[in-house]
């Protein structure tokens, strides 16, 4: 899958590196690839695909195959759906001092930022118009019990293994920034901008950064099992609640088959992956009451995990 990094994101993957559109599956791979360089976790995903409040889905042949996914509730409302990439919303244009100064900051935030942290960085070259980047990096945990409270609160579940002998291993955690959570007022903004403009022009350096918090309000998680050289991925994202349909927008030329199933009265989506081997499986999972909605993907491509093995995975987030 291939990505530009330049691209920003919101609901989903909040990094402003990424533009105003959701990413779910194949495109988290991509951005984890990105967050965190030694992954080489299913590089088979190399793919281009757009994902807003939300795939383009191809299949050739083979099973109950469906070509777009629609994955409905149990009251009959579409709560995810894939399309073309060619029906996704115009993406935002930069221009050559833009993708200079964006890539600027990525590096910076990828060498000075600790897990778990943000900063808003002001870069002087390539700024014409003095913008700042918004950076963060996930939070780390090897341990689920200190996973589990740390998301006290949030209705996801995270096992401690899965088919017994796939122990956790790690997971990155995305929250959003507290400038997303309560944006500040056009003239807060330019008051950090000349603070940090001034601040650059006094240490003599070619940028200037200002730490901030991370709120408690999640993005996204990713959390891996691994039984020897095999793995299994779970990733899981918060739409929270809204009208929005969460809707993927998957490249034509991507290589797959895919059918829709029930599980225990719930609608999900399989697929295999015909290049590279691979399979998964998603839904949506709404809390009762107030509409909140969690995307859940289980993924491997390990050889000996098969569609009843992630079926029967997904069976045990439903209990």
């Amino acid at each position: 899958m291939t990505l530009d990094k330049d691209q920003h994101l919101r609901k989903l993957f909040y990094d402003p590196q990424f533009p105003d559109v959701d990413l779910t599956g194949k495109v988290m791979k991509k951005l984890y690839a990105e967050q965190k360089k030694k992954e080489r976790f299913f590089v088979k995903y190399k793919v281009s695909l757009l994902v807003v409040a939300g795939m383009l889905l191809t299949v050739s042949s083979g099973f109950a195959a469906v070509k777009y996914g629609i994955l409905k509730n149990e009251q009959g409302e579409v709560v995810y759906q894939v399309k073309p990439l060619k029906e996704a919303p115009p993406q935002p244009k930069y221009s050559e001092e833009d993708i200079k100064r964006i890539g600027m900051s990525r590096d910076l935030a990828d060498e000075l930022l600790p897990d778990g942290s943000a900063a808003i960085f002001y870069i002087v070259p390539h700024n014409p118009t003095r913008q700042t980047d918004t950076r963060f990096k996930p939070a780390v945990f090897t341990d689920a019990s200190a996973l589990r409270t740390k998301l006290a609160g949030k209705q996801v579940t995270i096992f401690d293994s899965l088919k017994e002998n796939y122990k956790f291993q790690s997971a990155s955690v995305f929250f959003k920034p507290v400038t997303d959570v309560n944006p500040p007022s056009p003239e807060e903004k330019a008051a950090t901008v000349e603070k940090l403009r001034k601040q650059a022009e006094e240490s003599n350096k070619d940028y200037a950064m200002m730490p901030m918090e991370l709120s408690d309000e999640l993005l996204h998680l990713r959390f891996t099992y691994k039984q020897g050289e095999n793995q299994i991925a779970v990733t899981i994202v918060d739409y929270g609640v809204g009208k929005d349909i969460p809707t993927s927008y998957w490249d034509e030329k991507l290589n797959f088959e895919q059918e829709k199933i029930v599980v225990k009265g719930i609608e999900m989506l399989y697929t295999e992956w015909n290049e590279g081997g691979g399979r998964d499986i998603r839904w949506v999972h709404e809390l009762p009451g107030g509409g909140h909605k969690y995307e859940y993907l289980i993924e491997s491509n390990a050889k000996e995990i098969s569609k009843e093995d992630l079926i029967n995975i997904a069976e045990s987030y439903l209990k």
